[in-house]
């Protein structure tokens, strides 16, 4: 018990019987139990405190990767659609040229005329 052997316990004992006499000690006793439980609890607290902090900031890191991965997986989603949304367009159909204005040109002999 924190570190104390028997021996250290029973002087301990004995000075408080000396110091508190024999009708203050057992309410001395009880002070001390208080205190300790007092010290005891809010260390618990403390400690919990602390893992729910540990807990949260964990939660966010994983909140933060998991953003982070969406976002790369939207980017190359979009990146993607953005190719084949290229590839798909119509081509520019280059209009076939219009002939001239063609000459009169008449076979027939001009004997026929």
């Amino acid at each position: 018990m924190f570190g104390m052997g028997f021996m250290e316990i029973l002087f301990i004992a004995v000075i408080a019987i000396i110091a508190l006499g024999p009708e203050k000690l057992p309410n001395a006793i009880v002070q001390m139990v208080k205190m300790f439980k007092k010290i005891k609890h809010g260390i618990e607290d403390a400690k919990s405190s602390l893992d729910n902090e540990l807990h949260i900031s964990q939660m966010k890191e994983e909140a933060s990767s998991l953003k982070a991965n969406i976002e790369n997986t939207t980017m190359s989603l979009n990146s993607g659609l953005d190719n084949i949304i290229e590839d798909e367009k119509p081509k520019k159909i280059k209009k076939p040229k219009t002939p001239k204005k063609e000459a009169n040109i008449s076979f027939e002999n001009e004997e026929n005329k």
